[in-house]
Order: C-alpha cells, then sequence, then structure tokens
C-alpha cells in the first residue's frame, strides 16, 4: 500500500490500514508513523455525531507500532488545546487515551488526571459563558468524567471511588460558581447510573455519612428534578398549536428552533392534524418573503411532510438567492416522486449543476433506463470534509438500493465502501453488498479492522458462518 493510499483510506476509517500495518516489519511502519500522527492532530471522524468518534480505530493503528511514545506526545498536546474548543477532537483524544489507560499506560492516565484537574480549575474560575452561552471546557469536562467512570477501568471498584471524587468536585463546583447547575452534568450522571446501577448510585449520594460536598450535589440534584416537571408543562403550553398561529409569530419575527421544535410539522401528522400541515404548505405557496418561506421549509420540508407542498414553487426555489431556502427546497424535491421532478434532476445533471442535489431527486425517481447515467452522476460528486453535499445523495442513493427493484447499478456499492467519509453510510452499503453475495473473505477479514464497530461484528459473523460456525 503506498502512502497517499492509506492516507485515503484512513480518512475513511477503512479496515485495510490495520492490515497493511500488521503485514508490515516494524522498520516499513516508520514510513507511515507520520500518516498516523497526523490522524490523531484532527478530528478524524466526518460525523461523529452520528458515527462516534475514530478513537478505537486510531488506537488499534498505534498499537501496531513498536513505540507509542510519539502518539502520546501528539495526543497530549492536542488534547489540552482542545479543551477550550467546541467539535469533537476532544472526544477523540479523551478516549484514545483511555484505551491506552486500560492498556495499563500510567502515562496516559497521568495525562488524563491532570486535564481533569486544569479544566475543573478552569471552570470554577470562569464568571461568563461565551456566544450564545456555549462553553466548551463544560461540554469537554462532562465528556471526560463520563469516560473516566463508565469507560476507563474495568474494575468497578475503582470506578466508584473516581465517581465518588467527582461528584465531590462537583458539589463544590456547582455551589461556588453561578454558571452552573445540576443540569449541566446530567449526562454523567445518567451514564454513572447506566455503568454503576441506580441503586448503587442512590445510596452513594444519599447515604448517611456523605461528605458535606456530595450531599450538596445530591441536594441540588433532587432540587432540579424537582422544579423541571413544571418547567416542561410551561414549555409545552408555550408551544404554537396551528399552523396558524406558526405564521402569525413567524411573521411577527420568531424563528423555528426559538417558538418550537423543527419536528412540529411530523407531530401534526402524528397526532392526526394533517390539516395543519396542508395549512403550512399554503402559507409557503403564498409566502413573499423568503426568511419566511425557509422557516415554513424547516418544519415541512422532509419525508413525513414533503407530500403538501407544490412542486413549483420548490423548483423555483431552488434558484433563490436565499442560500438556505434553496438548500431547503431541494430537500424537500428529494423526497417527492414525480416526473417533473425526475425531469429536473436529469436537466441539472445535464448542465453540471448541484450534481449531489440531483443524484438526491433522481433516486428517488429512478427508472432502469437511468443505470449508466445515474452511477457517471454518482461518480461525478466530489466527496470531501468540507463540502457534505455528497453525504446526503449518498445516503439517498443508499436506500435506492434497499427497496426492491431491478436495474440498479450494484458498482455503485463497492464505489460507496471505498470512497464514503462518513462509516455509517458504509455499514449500511455493508449490509446491501452482503445482501448481493458481494462480500469476499478478503474484503471481510479487511472489515474486522473498520472503524465502525457494528461493520466489524457484521464481518466477525459473516467469517464465522464461512468457517461453519454457528453463531447466536
Amino acid at each position: 500500500m503506498t502512502k497517499r493510499a492509506f492516507k485515503y483510506d484512513m480518512q475513511r476509517g477503512l479496515g485495510s490500514c490495520v492490515v497493511a500495518l500488521k503485514n508490515m516489519e516494524d522498520a516499513q511502519k516508520e514510513a507511515f508513523q507520520s500518516i498516523v500522527l497526523w490522524g490523531c492532530s484532527r478530528e478524524l471522524a466526518f460525523d461523529a455525531q452520528c458515527e462516534g468518534c475514530r478513537s478505537f480505530y486510531l488506537y488499534e493503528l498505534i498499537c501496531e507500532f513498536p513505540d507509542i511514545t510519539p502518539f502520546l506526545d501528539v495526543v497530549e498536546k492536542r488534547l489540552f488545546h482542545a479543551m477550550h474548543s467546541t467539535g469533537w477532537e476532544f472526544v477523540q483524544d479523551c478516549t484514545l487515551l483511555v484505551y491506552l489507560v486500560s492498556d495499563g499506560n500510567k502515562r496516559a492516565c497521568k495525562i488524563l488526571t491532570a486535564c481533569y484537574q486544569a479544566l475543573l480549575k478552569n471552570l470554577s474560575e470562569k464568571r461568563r459563558r461565551g456566544r450564545y452561552g456555549i462553553l466548551p471546557e463544560r461540554d469537554n469536562f462532562e465528556h471526560m468524567c463520563v469516560a473516566l467512570v463508565y469507560s476507563c477501568f474495568d474494575d468497578r471498584a475503582r470506578s466508584i471511588q473516581i465517581y465518588k471524587r467527582i461528584v465531590r468536585d462537583l458539589g463544590d463546583l456547582i455551589e461556588g460558581n453561578m454558571l452552573y447547575d445540576y443540569d449541566d452534568f446530567e449526562w454523567f450522571q445518567a451514564s454513572s447510573e447506566e455503568k454503576l446501577g441506580k441503586k448503587t448510585v442512590q445510596m452513594l449520594l444519599y447515604r448517611p455519612d456523605a461528605d458535606e460536598s456530595t450531599k450538596k450535589y445530591a441536594c441540588f440534584r433532587k432540587e432540579r428534578l424537582r422544579t423541571r416537571k413544571s418547567e416542561n408543562e410551561r414549555k409545552r403550553r408555550s408551544d404554537p398549536e396551528t399552523a396558524d398561529e406558526v405564521y402569525q409569530r413567524l411573521k411577527a419575527g420568531e424563528k423555528v428552533g426559538q417558538m418550537c421544535s423543527l419536528m412540529l410539522g411530523r407531530t401534526f401528522m402524528k397526532q392526526g392534524k394533517k390539516l395543519e400541515v396542508l395549512k403550512l404548505a399554503a402559507y409557503y405557496r403564498e409566502e413573499a418573503d423568503a426568511e419566511i418561506r425557509y422557516n415554513l421549509l424547516r418544519l415541512i420540508a422532509n419525508k413525513t411532510c414533503a407530500w403538501a407542498l407544490a412542486l413549483p414553487c420548490l423548483i423555483a426555489d431552488t434558484q433563490s438567492k436565499h442560500s438556505e431556502l434553496s438548500e431547503r427546497a431541494f430537500t424537500a424535491l428529494g423526497y417527492r416522486r414525480d416526473a417533473s421532478v425526475r425531469d429536473y434532476a436529469i436537466a441539472l445533471l445535464q448542465k453540471n449543476e448541484h450534481t449531489a442535489d440531483a443524484v438526491s431527486m433522481l433516486a428517488a425517481n429512478y427508472e432502469a433506463a437511468d443505470k449508466e447515467y445515474f452511477a457517471e452522476a454518482v461518480k461525478r460528486i466530489p466527496i470531501t470534509y468540507a463540502d457534505g453535499y455528497w453525504h446526503s445523495a449518498f445516503r439517498d442513493v443508499i436506500d435506492l438500493f434497499s427497496v426492491a427493484g431491478k436495474g440498479k447499478p450494484k458498482e455503485l456499492l463497492p464505489y460507496m465502501y471505498r470512497n464514503s467519509l462518513c462509516s455509517y453510510c458504509r455499514e449500511r452499503v455493508v449490509i446491501e453488498m452482503g445482501r448481493r453475495r458481494m462480500l469476499t473473505r478478503a474484503l471481510l477479514e479487511e472489515m474486522q479492522y473498520d472503524c465502525n464497530e457494528d461493520i466489524r461484528s457484521y464481518a466477525e459473523r459473516k467469517l464465522f458462518r464461512m468457517m461453519g460456525i454457528e453463531v447466536h
């Protein structure tokens, strides 16, 4: 494997990189060390919210090298830098160190401990949140707390001791700084209950001999749970209940996402309020203001509600100078099966415009005669971290393969397997390849080291069956 191919596959989280290192002598691996170090110095996953971080994948790559010191140097530097930033790099670095701690690496443990103390000190000294209330240090500190209790140690007694220490620190932090309350660390609490058991956690928090800091945390928790129910009731009462109310509040300057959930259109359908969805679509059709049109589409440009929207309006809005309105209009068209949508998609592809959006529309309106043209169009879409348009197009292409029908270009499956930056999309591709008996033994052996845990499990089951071993 060339270094260029190695880096390309590593960005995608393919198991081919781990397999390649396993088949090299230590002297050969040296040429690839800088590439893995590069991977450790940035957020490697394309969509960590969806597919998770690639910490274990990096861990497996690192463990193939005879000396992991250079990797620890980079991860330590990046961890302390990323702790002040939003995004997933801190989570990736923190979780990577957790795996190394589980191997008994003392330096990794020291790095995590030092970062915990640094974040706690930083939070204690904070006097205001950032713009829009964002506080990256708080988010990162909570993730570290979860990692320390939930993932870092197999020893239950040690996990309990760490939980007790963190709770004491949180009790003092919440009492000493009005920026924080129990809600800021509820995920930590829920994860600890999942790891240690609710009864154990309750006993630790409310035992008679608990120290004062723990009692403070327990008190904050109890009071917050008591007040939350009434707050939720007030919020439900403030949400708009009709399309007319939504429209009037939009005209008054409110925005979707502030006055109501983006799920409101789906909620109307779930409640049997089809007429309200039709009213929202009518307001969209008649409204002249691009910003209000955009906000209305945010509610109904989805799989559940797009049926109500007028196709000529959507097609016209795809050419709007309001970029967000244009994107939402394309999204809605991707859910509609109609000859006019198919014709529009083909026209865009012929002009080489909005290729990814056109592919999504054509996927929803696919005919067997489109096979070669469709495959060529998919392969024209640029696949980069910066431009995510390919991602939604790939999802729609995979959806096409998941429904019955003949004449589909199955050569797109290995293409998407090799080129998608999203491992969750790749997981769906792998399943479709398996259904079509396209998975060779060599490919399955590579998949055992994929960054996606579900792909690894799937490949393992397939290999066991090849060997005649029953898997339950």
